[in-house]
């Protein structure tokens, strides 16, 4: 019965979420870090950063890890249908969200969606990269090393897989 309750509180978590994950799965890691680490304890810190390293890996798109997070907690069923809860909602908004932009492109109201959610995206992306650190046991050198990356690429047209190699580095030596 307690399984039920955990995967009832995942998959319902989840599913709100895709409703705020403007900017994918990476948007909400903080508040999926909260629930399944800390709250929960379902798995460690370093077990969700390991499982959302694995994703970026693996061929395809992001928001595996949302089935990986769920294949931990309760098994390959609870892995889909987590999937399938942090999807669905969200797709179902974003097709009548484009059915009304495409009926209402160039509006004032448009823009100011569109400008309005940028910021939020990026603030989003920012405190997911910080809880990922953090539940990886980074230190300073680490932060330093995300931030400098960070500002590098915001500024300059350095290809991403140099800012990869020296966090690795950076990652190896400290």
């Amino acid at each position: 019965m307690e399984f039920l309750a955990d995967a009832g509180t995942l998959l319902a978590h989840l599913a709100l979420l895709s409703l705020v994950s403007v900017g994918g799965a990476h948007a909400v890691f903080p508040d999926i870090f909260r629930l399944v680490v800390t709250e929960r304890g379902w798995i460690t810190g370093t077990e969700f950063a390991t499982l959302v390293a694995l994703s970026q890996a693996a061929p395809g798109p992001n928001v595996l890890v949302i089935a990986l997070i769920g294949q931990r907690v309760g098994g390959a069923t609870l892995g889909v249908a987590a999937l399938v809860a942090f999807c669905l909602p969200s797709s179902v908004i974003a097709w009548f969200a484009a059915r009304a932009h495409f009926r209402a492109a160039g509006t004032r109201l448009t823009r100011a969606l569109r400008n309005g959610f940028a910021p939020v995206t990026v603030g989003l992306v920012l405190a997911s990269g910080f809880i990922l650190a953090t539940g990886a046991g980074a230190h300073g050198w680490i932060y330093a090393t995300a931030m400098v990356s960070t500002v590098l690429a915001s500024v300059t047209r350095l290809h991403p897989l140099w800012l990869i190699v020296a966090g690795a580095v950076v990652g190896a030596l400290a």
